[in-house]
């Protein structure tokens, strides 16, 4: 019998669930550098076939030649933001589900192991709480419902079904454990989601602040489950091993983190295209 009745991990899932919607799309979106907003402006322009440049006569002045490089040179810049992997962009729109996937695994990897940089996160909070671990947890989750998103699964209880499934093998059936959508599991996502995706969150640094702090409380509830913990998809024994030394620990322990948010979006991935192939 399971040390942690199913109820129980129901009942830290949903409001998890509940909660990655606009924390999801804030990641998706942020963009502190406005590159996103550049590609997505030059693609319509591409679109549209303005934007482009005639060539320059020999005979024009120099400095002429030499600014219109200049705007040549950004045009060049842009065309390349327009093709690339940024959400709003054309690129995006015929990306595959799989490719998402992807792009999801580099991109919360890659905020979490911004937010452990954090100096409130080091320190004496770091002697008493691992934080790596516990922005890991909340990496992972957060990848695996994007994927379940990706791939057409939107159900809060389905979700919840696939978390449980990929972060503590369980199998577990949320259905007869009461209301996904009911005032405590609402109250509680509020809770961890904070200001993300509210009216407050309308300034690029601001939102980043709010992901971050979102990001570790939504860890944290994970690592309520304690005793579950040991079956989350985790890093090579290689790298596990190396987060135990001194100096290089922390490098180590989120290379591990990271190859473990790999197995977790595989594993998410493969979960779902069993189920979509079970209702066919």
């Amino acid at each position: 019998m399971p040390a942690i009745p199913d109820e129980h991990v129901v009942r830290v899932l949903r409001p998890f669930v509940a909660a990655t919607g606009p924390v999801l799309r804030g990641l998706r979106d942020a963009d502190p550098l406005r590159l996103g907003r550049l590609a997505q402006r030059r693609a319509i322009e591409l679109q549209e076939g303005r934007g482009e440049l005639e060539p320059v006569a020999t005979t024009t002045p120099r400095r002429a030649r030499v600014a219109r490089g200049a705007r040549t040179a950004r045009a060049r810049a842009l065309d390349r933001l327009a093709t690339s992997k940024l959400p709003g962009t054309p690129r995006w729109q015929a990306m595959s589900p799989e490719e998402r996937d992807d792009w999801w695994v580099s991109r919360v990897g890659r905020f979490t192991s911004a937010v452990a940089s954090i100096p409130g996160l080091g320190g004496a909070l770091a002697r008493r709480l691992p934080v790596s671990d516990i922005l890991g947890l909340g990496a992972q989750g957060l990848v695996i419902c994007a994927i379940a998103g990706e791939h057409g699964l939107d159900g809060r209880d389905e979700q919840v079904r696939l978390l449980a499934a990929v972060l503590f093998g369980r199998d577990v059936d949320p259905a007869v454990h009461g209301d996904p959508h009911d005032a405590d599991v609402e109250r509680e996502a509020g809770e961890l989601r904070g200001s993300v995706g509210s009216s407050e969150d309308h300034e690029e640094r601001g939102r980043l602040a709010a992901l971050a702090r979102a990001v570790w409380r939504m860890g944290r509830t994970l690592w309520g489950l304690q005793e579950e913990l040991g079956r989350r998809p985790q890093g090579g024994r290689f790298w596990r091993t190396l987060a135990n030394v001194p100096v290089v620990g922390a490098l180590a322990s989120y290379r591990s983190e990271r190859s473990g948010l790999k197995r977790a979006a595989r594993a998410a991935a493969q979960w779902v295209a069993r189920e979509q192939g079970r209702t066919r």
